[in-house]
């Protein structure tokens, strides 16, 4: 089995972004679980085969990651390249976009009378 990987450490919360240029098979494995996955024994893992990048995982726990792009099998090698990036997380909002900053500094001078 060919495929590319990278290691990447994450906190929990935070996104691993991986790009890829053709569908294909894209993992994320914990390091308890990468010698498992080399081997080609059982493992646990996140993702799947994906036809469109960019893919995000949310990490769920603090670790080492590797995000792993498979190319192909033996019969089949198929030449893909692509890449592996630790992005912060999405906070959520009340209507799903980003957060902006839009305050402005006041700059009358306050009145403190009473009437």
């Amino acid at each position: 089995m060919k495929f590319l990987h990278k290691p990447l450490k994450a906190k929990s919360g935070e996104r691993i972004v991986v790009e890829f240029d053709k569908p294909t098979k894209v993992l994320m494995i914990h390091s308890s679980q990468f010698n498992k996955y080399k081997g080609g024994r059982t493992y646990k893992y996140r993702g799947g085969f994906q036809e469109e990048s960019p893919v995000e995982f949310k990490v769920p726990f603090e670790g080492v990651w590797h995000a792993i792009i498979e190319k192909g099998t033996y019969d089949k090698p198929l030449d893909v390249s692509g890449s592996a990036r630790v992005e912060p997380p999405k906070y959520d909002t009340l209507n799903g976009a980003d957060q902006n900053e839009t305050h402005t500094k006041y700059e009358e001078e306050y009145d403190d009378t009473l009437e």
